[in-house]
């Protein structure tokens, strides 16, 4: 059974929530959210040591997670078992069966199937005194294609496994409207409101990653003070300034096929504390805007009005239209090509992100970045 978000949080405050959950989907930050309030529905903090496990897939097997699961609860109703890390699970035995050179293919599957049927066994009659999560991450590359090929044949069966008998909560991420009423309502649960262009502000600056997002509203709670409004003005005064203005100057760099100044500038935006993940996204949404001028170069010239509905503010309207003259079309569009490149590279390659962006750099600046071999989304 699949429900939503909405669903889940509805089944946690009224305390009716289910044996099996299955979290699948690319948005982290509202599942680590979704777990936070199942915690801290179930498990008091005196209780905490006895009656919780957090266990990771790529330390534990099935024989310790059901074992958590059928362990009963003290002092209360319900037990909570989280497994993170679902997609990496490496079950000894199952390495053992894959790598047994004594072993015929036929003789192979069979004893895979009895890995799974040990699994579904406690999963068609779990404990009514447990309730047992399994997360899984974004990114399915590794536990689909695997280490190996037959790793990644039996952790499909095993998520189908999982879905069949959990109800599964999918944590898609948000399109750019609804993280906007995300941004309103997380300022509001809070206590404070945060105007339109604060909020506009937010997403030029950070894209759609809420846990990005979300540490950056938390700063201003705490620098706020008193007062109750997140305006632009002080938006622009907090640290997001400076990874903005440093994007300006990465962008300027690229333009000018400095490839020394443009890595320069990414290791001074990393010291400050942004994730390449966080600068690849802005990065990408910096190059939109200036396509954006591009685009309308030849047709008439933006007016204020005009600049507005485009999400264009006129202090930074002249420095994008400088910018959009250092660039061809055809070289743009290579830009965002490669740029997507780096994206899935990010997420389905085990090379660190600022290497990534490192070798963007090389590709964008003077053509000799070293090819990236990915999975496809």
């Amino acid at each position: 059974m699949l429900i939503t978000t909405y669903k889940l949080n509805r089944e946690i405050e009224k305390g009716e929530l289910r044996n099996l959950y299955l979290f699948s989907g690319e948005e982290h930050f509202l599942k680590e959210e979704s777990l936070r309030k199942l915690k801290a529905k179930l498990i008091t903090p005196e209780m905490e040591p006895f009656n919780y496990n957090l266990l990771h897939g790529f330390e534990t097997d099935y024989g310790q997670i059901i074992a958590a699961a059928q362990s009963l609860p003290m002092f209360a109703e319900k037990r909570l078992v989280v497994v993170k890390h679902a997609e990496a699970m490496e079950d000894q035995d199952l390495g053992k069966v894959i790598e047994s050179r004594n072993l015929p293919k036929n003789k192979k599957d069979q004893k895979l199937a009895l890995l799974l049927s040990f699994l579904e066994e406690y999963l068609k009659n779990p404990s009514p005194f447990t309730v047992l999560t399994f997360v899984y991450n974004e990114n399915r590359a590794f536990w689909e294609r695997g280490k190996k090929p037959e790793f990644g044949k039996y952790r499909r069966k095993e998520f189908k496994l999982l879905q069949n008998y959990c109800t599964e909560v999918s944590f898609r991420r948000l399109s750019e409207e609804r993280v906007k009423t995300w941004i309103t309502e997380h300022a509001r649960k809070n206590g404070y409101t945060i105007t339109p262009e604060g909020v506009s502000y937010l997403i030029d600056l950070l894209g759609t990653d809420l846990t990005a997002i979300a540490n950056e509203l938390q700063k201003c709670f705490i620098g706020l003070g008193e007062r109750r409004e997140i305006g632009v003005e002080y938006l622009e005064g907090s640290a997001g300034r400076v990874h903005y203005h440093r994007i300006f100057e990465l962008t300027d760099a690229i333009g000018g096929k400095d490839l020394a100044r443009s890595l320069k500038i990414l290791h001074r935006i990393i010291e400050d504390g942004y994730k390449p993940l966080h600068i690849l996204n802005s990065l990408s949404r910096h190059l939109t805007k200036i396509a954006s001028l591009k685009e309308d170069a030849g047709k008439a010239k933006l007016s204020p009005q005009r600049d507005a509905q485009k999400g264009f503010k006129s202090t930074t309207l002249e420095k994008l239209k400088r910018q959009s003259d250092m660039f061809t079309p055809q070289e743009l569009a290579s830009m965002f090509q490669y740029l997507s490149h780096i994206d899935i590279a990010c997420k389905t390659t085990s090379l660190k992100p600022q290497f990534l962006l490192e070798n963007l750099l090389m590709e964008l600046c003077q053509g000799k970045g070293v090819k990236i071999i990915t999975f496809s989304k």
